[in-house]
C-alpha cells in the first residue's frame, strides 16, 4: 500500500450508499482545486484472518465481497475522472475495523471525507454512527457530506465560542470562504436557559441582559479580528444569539455551501470525544460539514 502523504485527501468509498458518491464529488473537486493526492479507502469489515466471520456479517463469500468493492472503487473512480481526470487518484482496499482504519489513516492525511451514510456493509441503523464516530477519533480534519444538493447554496457558516477549536475552525472556514467567492458567516450563540422559580415548577426563562448580549458580541469580535485582517475582501456577516447552539448554527447552515465548527467547544475534558455542538450538527446535517481540530 502507498504512504499517504501530508496533502493528500482521503475520501470513504461504501456501498449502496449516494451520499458517498456525493462524498468522492466533494472530495475531488477539492482536490481539483488544490492539487491534492486523492485517496478513494473502501473498508470491508473483518481482519484479514476473520474471513469466515466477514461472510456471515455481508452475507457474502470473500471473494463476492472483495468483487463488489472493487465495482465501488471503480464507481467512484469514475466520478472522480468526470471532475477532473488529471487527479492524481490512489485506491485502497482495506480490510478491518473502519473506524480504526480512519484512524490511522488520520495520523498523515490532510483530510478525511465521507458521505453521511457511509457503511460497512451492516445494517443502515448504524451509517450515520459511523461516521460521528470517524469525525470524533481523527486526528485531522473531516469532511462528513449529506445527500443534498449543492446547488443554489451560498455561504460558509463557521460556529465561533472563542475556544481554541473554534479560532482553528474559523481561520479554516476564512480561507474556504476567500477560496470559493462565498460570504463567511461567523454564529456565535449561547444557552441563557435559566428559570425563575423553576424550584417550585413554574419558572419563566430569563431574557439576556443588554450587558450580556454586549459581552457576548466582544467575543465574536475578538475571534473574528484577525481574520478580517487576514482577508480584506472577504464578506463577513456576524450573527449573535441566545439560545440553543446547534440549533442556531443549525438554521444559519440549511442554505449554505459549507458548515464549519470545531471539534470541541469550551469545556472540552476529552481529545477523543466530539463536543456536543459538533456532535450535534453531525446527528441532523443539513449541509456539507467540516470538523476541525
Amino acid at each position: 500500500m502507498n504512504e499517504i502523504t501530508v496533502d493528500e485527501i482521503a475520501v470513504g468509498v461504501s456501498t449502496g450508499g449516494s451520499a458517498t458518491m456525493r462524498a468522492v464529488r466533494w472530495a475531488a473537486e477539492r482536490a481539483s482545486t488544490l492539487g491534492s493526492t486523492l485517496r478513494l479507502v473502501h473498508v470491508i469489515d473483518g481482519a484479514p484472518a476473520d474471513r469466515e466471520g466477514a461472510e456471515a456479517t455481508s452475507g457474502e463469500t470473500p471473494g463476492a465481497a472483495d468483487g463488489r468493492s472493487r465495482e465501488c472503487l471503480d464507481e467512484a473512480g469514475a466520478v472522480v475522472a468526470d471532475v477532473d481526470p488529471g487527479i492524481e487518484t490512489v485506491t485502497t482496499l482495506e480490510r478491518g475495523n473502519a473506524v480504526d482504519v480512519f484512524e490511522r489513516i488520520s495520523a498523515e492525511a490532510s483530510m478525511l471525507v465521507v458521505g453521511s451514510d457511509w457503511h460497512d456493509g451492516r445494517r443502515a441503523s448504524r451509517r450515520r454512527v459511523l461516521s460521528l464516530r470517524i469525525a470524533a477519533v481523527s486526528q485531522t480534519a473531516v469532511a462528513v457530506i449529506p445527500d443534498l444538493e449543492p446547488v443554489g447554496r451560498r455561504g460558509v457558516v463557521v460556529g465561533v465560542d472563542g475556544s481554541h477549536a473554534s479560532d482553528h475552525a474559523l481561520a479554516f472556514a476564512a480561507d474556504e470562504a476567500e477560496r470559493l467567492g462565498e460570504p463567511l458567516i461567523a454564529v456565535h450563540s449561547w444557552d441563557v436557559v435559566a428559570m425563575v422559580g423553576g424550584e417550585y415548577g413554574y419558572g419563566a426563562p430569563l431574557i439576556a441582559t443588554d450587558d450580556l448580549a454586549r459581552a457576548e458580541a466582544e467575543i465574536l469580535e475578538t475571534a473574528l479580528a484577525p481574520v478580517v485582517a487576514a482577508h480584506s475582501g472577504l464578506e463577513v456577516q456576524r450573527v449573535v444569539v441566545a439560545g440553543d447552539p446547534v440549533n442556531d448554527l443549525t438554521e444559519a447552515a440549511i442554505e449554505a455551501r459549507l458548515l464549519v465548527v470545531g471539534s470541541h467547544g469550551r469545556g472540552a475534558l476529552a481529545r477523543f470525544l466530539l463536543g456536543s455542538v459538533s456532535q450535534g450538527v453531525l446527528a441532523d446535517l443539513v449541509a456539507p460539514t467540516v470538523v476541525l481540530r
